[in-house]
């Protein structure tokens, strides 16, 4: 059969990314010269796409325009439709909806090495960093386009800006450590960050803690505004404020400005910490908000989530980060845990986007507009802006898809920030860099975020404990008052903490759609050297009468709800094989540790009071130890998945190079749960178990996984496993029924225990199916 000629394909793609997904593409019209097929211009670089029916021929040709540095960077595209001898109208059509193979390549600098000479001349090399990426539609084909930023900007480049900011750092500190002689500024800034909300987490004298996280919050402040001012035309650049006042007074009132806008969470510490600093600080200050000007100019990093990486990097080094038991999530695995989560939210895990009525799609897109996300433990708010960019890429695809050409998707991403999002934490020193990172990341001027800080600390005049997002475990009654009154400012108000008076202040959603979160893993035992001797639960907290207050309050919480799960598990029982039965019952007490959940830690309570804050139909998605999946102190938490909600994806990695963790830096293995809060069960309900082999090295592989996942999920039978594979990444996908759950929850690790394609067909052709293995010799 004929086909369409190559460059007819080309000018139909260029006409359909320009027109219907924004990309300015221009394609090539002639044939036989020495330029890409597809030319597309994105935030100053030039995407060259070469597309053939030939794999072979579109992967020479692309590598072949990186080398004559025609392009930025290239992207092979492999035609595998022939599409026949198509009317225009019809070829329109049926090119809109094909999928096509993508292989990304980058250049590589060959300055100073030999290959130059050797390769008569040649500067660069061509570098594919990506593998074939199968299937791909043009919705997704624009989103490899809008992360070719990524695969330029190296890994050394953003550590090598975040090493500048370290150093910048560190000279801020060291100046104002010297200026400081009688610690007056010193405990000034430290009850700024701690002491006015009830902790002690570092000595007033520390000056490495106290002036290191000043400066970080006036570096990333001021990044904000550099990047936001474009917005608002009564705001001028910060060397306009700068020039005329100084750059302490400067950029002091270029930060009440934008507090007229809005962005308080982001903005209000840096404000009192300036109104703290000496005149003497007045050149520190002004090399921070230099650099902070320059890092506003790299956009492609912000949208990488780069405050996240500095404040994580930052604080790591001030031993906060684990004084507070949270971890950073790796972008990939926020990305890939965010998809699966939205799209199980939508109802779209078990289905195609491109299966949909018109209708229907609209309806979805609806949805998406209305949709509450919460994160109420969102550290520097990973999981929150990647759960915004797949929310708003589902809608980004239905509007191509179905030609929905009213739907505007600069409002819709406003709305999901200023509406939607809602993230809280204990800290507000990370709440106000979720803030930043949300504004960073949402279409255009934003007017408004829901980012809180709820109080964790003793107030020793009430004699009032609080346990930050923990206390959202209390009387109901108290959430809206202590949102208010945290938000309407905690400094001069310490006597209202009885919350008398703000009983209709409710700021939170009583339900949301998805509550996402990598909450604290620490149990309220052990200490060790990193704290002065301290560690566990609240071992950041330097004064030990206020620990054990602490203490005393989150043990009060933590025996209601393991009396609360005990009930839960009891309700369960009878679905349960005999033996549980009667270790729930109590029958079994060699084995009632199964009944505590005193070292499951902090983690587990979050995962109670995100089943008691997501509705029904609603999702929920965790970073959790993997001791979930078969730790005796998990027991209840099993229970409380398997009776309250329909456990859609348990994912692990068995990936040895890149880690057994989805958070940064972690030394410990995790799991990813994926859940559905459910009324009642389906003997049809089935879990999906995820190993992977190797994991996702980018947003964007993560984003492809996923589909992946959904697509090879949807292919299975109960006790069918398939191996996946996108650009780098690949995956074990086995599928169990929900009796199987329930027979196995002493131990769901029997799912992923190994990462070896025959023993698993082994054990789920035999085991699973037979109850024996049967080995050939």
């Amino acid at each position: 059969m004929a086909r369409v000629p190559e460059f007819v394909v080309n000018v139909k793609l260029a006409e359909i990314l320009d027109g219907d997904l924004g990309v300015d593409a221009r394609a090539e019209r002639v044939t036989g010269g020495r330029r890409p097929d597809i030319r597309c211009y994105f935030r100053g670089l030039v995407v060259g796409i070469e597309a053939s029916y030939s794999r072979s021929d579109a992967e020479r040709d692309a590598a072949a325009r990186v080398e004559q540095e025609l392009v930025d960077v290239a992207l092979a595209l492999w035609i595998k439709e022939s599409f026949g001898d198509l009317p225009e109208g019809r070829l329109r059509e049926a090119v809109r909806g094909s999928r096509f193979d993508v292989k990304v390549f980058v250049p590589r600098d060959l300055g100073g090495t030999l290959l130059p000479y050797l390769q008569e001349g040649a500067r660069v090399r061509a570098e594919a960093t990506t593998g074939w990426l199968r299937d791909v539609d043009l919705p997704t084909l624009k989103t490899i386009i809008e992360h070719t930023a990524d695969f330029l900007a190296e890994e050394r480049e953003t550590q090598g800006l975040i090493g500048e900011v370290k150093r910048r750092i560190e000279d801020f500190a060291a100046s104002l450590a010297a200026l400081d002689v009688k610690g007056t500024v010193r405990r000034r800034i430290y009850e700024i960050l701690y002491q006015l909300y009830g902790l002690s987490i570092a000595s007033p004298q520390d000056p490495d803690i106290v002036f290191g996280q000043a400066a970080l919050s006036i570096l990333l402040s001021s990044t904000l505004y550099e990047n936001v001012r474009g917005a608002y035309p009564e705001l001028q650049p910060l060397t306009a404020y700068t020039r005329k006042y100084g750059h302490i007074e400067g950029l002091r009132r270029a930060l009440e400005d934008l507090l007229k806008v809005d962005y308080r969470a982001a903005v209000e510490t840096t404000l009192e910490i300036l109104g703290a600093l000496p005149r003497e600080a007045e050149r520190r200050v002004a090399s921070l908000v230099d650099l902070a000007a320059r890092i506003a100019g790299k956009r492609i990093l912000l949208k990488r989530d780069f405050a996240g990486r500095v404040y994580h990097e930052i604080t790591g080094d001030m031993a906060l980060r684990k004084g507070f038991a949270t971890f950073y999530t790796e972008v990939p695995a926020a990305y890939l845990l965010a998809s699966l989560a939205a799209e199980s939210v939508l109802g779209l895990d078990d289905r195609s986007i491109t299966g949909l009525e018109a209708g229907e799609a609209r309806r979805i897109i609806e949805r998406i507009g209305r949709v509450k996300v919460g994160d109420l433990a969102c550290g520097s708010g990973t999981l929150l802006t990647a759960s915004y960019s797949v929310f708003y890429r589902i809608a980004a695809s239905l509007k191509y898809y179905y030609g929905l050409e009213d739907v505007d998707l600069e409002s819709l991403g406003r709305r999901l920030i200023e509406e939607g999002i809602y993230g809280v934490d204990a800290l507000k020193y990370a709440s106000q860099i979720t803030a930043i990172n949300l504004a960073l990341i949402g279409p255009g001027a934003i007017a408004r975020e829901n980012v809180y800080t709820i109080y964790l600390g003793y107030l020793h005049d009430t004699k009032q404990a609080w346990l930050g997002s923990l206390e959202l475990l209390n009387e109901p009654r108290s959430v809206g008052g202590l949102l208010a009154w945290i938000e309407g400012g905690l400094r001069g108000a310490v006597e209202r903490a009885s919350l008398e008076g703000f009983k209709e202040a409710t700021e939170l959603p009583e339900r949301f759609d998805l509550v996402i979160m990598n909450p604290p893993f620490t149990r309220a035992t052990g200490r060790s050297e990193q704290f002065r001797g301290e560690r566990g639960l609240f071992g950041f907290i330097a004064g030990e009468d206020t620990r054990a207050k602490l203490l005393k309050a989150y043990n009060r919480v933590r025996d209601r709800v393991r009396g609360e799960l005990r009930q839960i598990a009891e309700d369960l029982g009878p679905s349960l094989p005999g033996v549980f039965r009667d270790i729930i019952a109590g029958r079994l007490g060699e084995l009632r540790q199964l009944l505590d959940i005193g070292q499951a830690g902090e983690g587990l309570l979050f995962l109670y009071l995100a089943y008691r804050y997501v509705g029904v139909g609603g999702v929920i998605a965790f970073v959790l130890p993997r001791g979930l999946l078969a730790g005796s102190t998990w027991f209840l938490a099993r229970t409380l998945l398997a009776s309250r909600f329909h456990v859609k994806y348990v994912i692990v990695s068995s990936d040895a190079e890149r880690g057994y963790n989805f958070s940064e830096r972690a030394s410990l293995s995790e799991t990813l749960i994926v859940a559905r809060r459910v009324e009642k069960h389906s003997s049809d309900n089935e879990t999906v178990f995820v190993n992977l082999l190797r994991k996702p090295s980018t947003a964007l592989e993560a984003l492809m996984l996923a589909e992946e996942l959904k697509r090879a999920s949807r292919g299975l039978r109960v006790n069918e496993w398939r191996v996946v594979e996108v650009g780098g990444s690949s995956a074990l996908v086995l599928k169990v029924s929900r009796r199987q759950l329930l027979e196995n929850i002493d131990n769901w690790n029997r799912f992923v225990a190994v990462p070896d394609p025959e023993l698993v067909r082994l054990f789920s052709n035999g085991l699973l199916e037979n109850g024996v293995i049967e080995l050939r010799g």
